[in-house]
């Protein structure tokens, strides 16, 4: 028996705006895996960037 919860209970539990954006992830790293070997890495440190970026600006102990 797992401790885990369903997934389908976890998915209630995201709001929408964060479920859109995990959507919107999941089609930025389908277009980078799309891409030749050598031109992945690029396209994962500027997503990388771009989610810290997002998370640096949502997080609620950095604002004044």
């Amino acid at each position: 028996m797992s401790t885990e919860p369903d997934r389908s209970e976890a998915a209630a539990t995201i709001p929408p705006a964060a479920d859109a954006a995990s959507s919107s992830v999941s089609a930025v790293l389908a277009e980078v895996e799309s891409r030749p070997l050598a031109e992945r890495a690029e396209a994962y440190q500027a997503l990388a960037g771009e989610l810290r970026t997002q998370l640096e600006q949502s997080d609620p102990s950095l604002r004044n």
